[in-house]
C-alpha cells in the first residue's frame, strides 16, 4: 500500500470513482486522491497519508472542477429578464441597456452572487467577461468580489464603453489595465484578462491596440464573435492567436475553424443561449471535426440557470441531432453507426468543461485534470440514493447530473463545499446581494441608451 507524507496541510479523498481526464492516470473504479497544499500529489488505489484530513467519497464520482469559459457574472441578478427573448434587440432592450444603472456596489454584489452560485454548482473556474466596466472603480469592485469568493477566475476587463463614448473613454481603460497588471500580476486564484471590443461596434485598429497591449502584458483575451468573417479578419491582420478566445462564433465558416485549429485556438460555445436565440448549431460539430479546442459557458443568468451540467447535456444532444439531420438528408435513415458518425460521446463534453476549458484559460498544463502536479480543483458528485448509471461514468456526469448532486467542491486544495453545503460562503448572503442589485437597478427612469454587446 503506497504511503505519502507531507508537512503541508493535506486532504485525502478515499474510495471515489475517479474520472481523471488524464491519459496517464486514466479512470479508477475505486480510487483515492491525495492533495498537499494547492496541488494534487498522488492519484491511485489504496493511498495513505496519516496526517491528512479524510474525505469519504464512496458512492461518488470525482471529476476535475468544471470551468465556465464565457460568463457575464454581473448579470446574475437579472435572472429571468431574457427568459423568452428571441432577437438581439430583445437582449439589448431588456438586459444590456441596464448596465448604465449599475453603480460600483452593484458590480460587486452581482459578481459576488454569481460566483457563489457557480461554486455551489461545481463550477470551480470561470472566465468572467465583464462588459460593464463603466469606471476604474467598477473594475476594482468586480475583482474584489472574486477575491472574496475564492473562485479560480480569469476576469476579462471589458474594453467596450458606451456606444457614443469619446476617445478618452478607451484611453483610460488601456491605462487602467496596464496599472492593474502591474499591481496584481497573476494573483493566485485571480488573474486579469481582456474582453476585447466587439469588432462590429468598433474598429479593427481599436481591437489591434487592445491586443498589442494584452500581449505586451502577457494577458489572455476573449471576444464576442457574432458576425461571419471576423476570425478571418483577425488572421489577415496578423492578430489571431491561441491567446484570444472567441465566444459563440456560430457563423464561422470551415476556413475560419481551420485557422483557429492551426493556431491552437478555441471557441467558447454557450449552447443554451445560442440555440434558444435561433443560431445555427452546426458549428459545434464542424469545430470538433476541425480540431478546435471547444469549451462551454453559460453566458447570462438573464436567460438560463447557472448549470454547466445542463450545458454539457444540451450540447451532446445538439451534436447528435446535427449528425442525425445530416444522415436523414443523405437518405440514410433509419440511423446506422458509421465510422465517425455519431461524432461525440458524453465524455467529449466533459472534456469541453474541464481539459479544453483549462487550455482556453491558459492553464492547460496544470488544470482540468486529476493528476499529480495539477492544481487541486475538483468536484465530488453524489450518485446516491439512486446509484450510478451503467456504462461510462462520464455519461452519468453529462446526462444524469445536476447542481443538486454536487457534494464536495475543492479549489486550490481548500474545501469550499462538503456534504452539499458551502463551507465558508452563505447562499443566503449571495441571494441578498442579488436582491439589493435588483432594488437599485430595476427602479427609477430608463437609463440612457448605452453600448451594444
Amino acid at each position: 500500500m503506497p504511503e505519502t507524507t507531507n508537512r503541508e496541510p493535506s486532504l485525502l479523498i478515499k474510495g471515489a470513482a475517479v474520472l481523471s481526464m488524464d491519459e496517464t492516470v486514466g479512470d479508477l473504479t475505486n480510487g483515492d486522491i491525495l492533495i498537499s497544499g494547492d496541488r494534487i500529489t498522488a492519484v491511485g488505489p489504496g493511498l495513505s497519508a496519516p496526517d491528512a484530513e479524510i474525505v469519504d467519497a464512496r458512492g461518488m464520482i470525482a471529476i476535475p472542477g468544471l470551468i465556465d469559459t464565457h460568463m457575464h457574472a454581473w448579470q446574475t441578478p437579472l435572472k429571468g429578464l431574457h427568459a423568452d427573448g428571441w432577437t438581439f434587440d430583445d437582449y439589448q432592450s431588456r438586459v444590456f441597456h441596464l448596465r448604465e444603472r449599475f453603480c460600483v456596489e452593484d458590480i460587486h454584489d452581482a459578481t459576488f452572487a454569481g460566483s457563489v452560485q457557480m461554486l455551489d454548482s461545481g463550477v470551480t473556474g470561470v472566465l468572467d467577461f465583464c462588459h460593464n466596466v463603466m469606471s476604474p472603480d467598477h473594475a476594482e469592485a468586480g475583482l474584489r468580489a472574486h477575491r472574496r469568493t475564492g473562485q479560480r477566475t480569469l476576469w476579462a476587463y471589458g474594453m467596450l464603453g458606451s456606444f457614443d463614448a469619446p476617445p478618452e473613454d478607451h484611453a483610460w481603460r488601456l491605462e487602467h489595465l496596464r496599472e492593474l497588471r502591474g499591481r496584481t500580476g497573476d494573483d493566485g486564484l485571480l488573474r486579469v484578462g481582456v474582453a476585447l471590443s466587439s469588432l462590429e461596434f468598433g474598429s479593427l485598429d481599436r481591437t489591434a491596440t487592445e491586443i498589442a497591449l494584452a500581449r505586451e502584458l502577457g494577458m489572455r483575451m476573449t471576444v464576442h464573435q457574432n458576425p461571419a468573417g471576423q476570425i478571418r479578419a483577425l488572421h489577415r491582420a496578423g492578430l489571431l492567436g491561441p491567446d484570444i478566445l472567441p465566444a459563440h462564433a456560430n457563423a464561422a465558416d470551415d476556413e475560419e475553424l481551420e485557422l483557429l485549429a492551426e493556431c491552437g485556438g478555441g471557441i467558447s460555445f454557450t449552447p443554451e443561449g445560442e440555440f434558444g436565440g435561433g443560431r445555427s448549431m452546426t458549428v459545434l460539430n464542424r469545430a470538433h471535426r476541425a480540431g478546435v479546442c471547444s469549451s462551454l459557458g453559460i453566458d447570462t443568468a438573464a436567460r438560463v440557470s447557472i448549470d454547466l451540467f445542463a450545458a454539457m447535456r444540451l450540447t451532446f444532444l445538439l451534436m447528435r441531432n446535427v449528425d442525425a439531420a445530416a444522415e436523414r438528408e443523405a437518405g440514410r435513415y433509419p440511423l446506422e453507426r458509421r465510422p465517425g458518425t455519431p461524432l461525440v460521446e458524453p465524455r467529449h463534453l466533459l472534456e469541453y468543461a474541464t481539459v479544453n476549458a483549462a487550455r482556453s484559460l491558459g492553464l492547460g498544463h496544470e488544470l482540468g485534470r486529476l493528476a499529480p502536479g495539477c492544481l487541486a480543483d475538483l468536484v465530488l458528485v453524489d450518485t446516491e440514493p439512486y446509484g450510478m448509471a451503467l456504462g461510462d461514468p462520464a455519461a452519468h456526469i453529462v446526462l444524469q447530473t445536476g447542481p443538486g448532486d454536487v457534494d464536495t467542491v475543492v479549489v486550490g486544495g481548500a474545501v469550499r463545499k462538503r456534504g452539499k453545503r458551502l463551507t465558508d460562503l452563505d447562499p443566503a448572503e449571495a441571494g441578498a446581494a442579488a436582491r439589493r442589485v435588483r432594488e437599485r437597478v430595476l427602479s427609477g427612469p430608463p437609463p440612457a441608451k448605452g453600448a451594444r454587446e
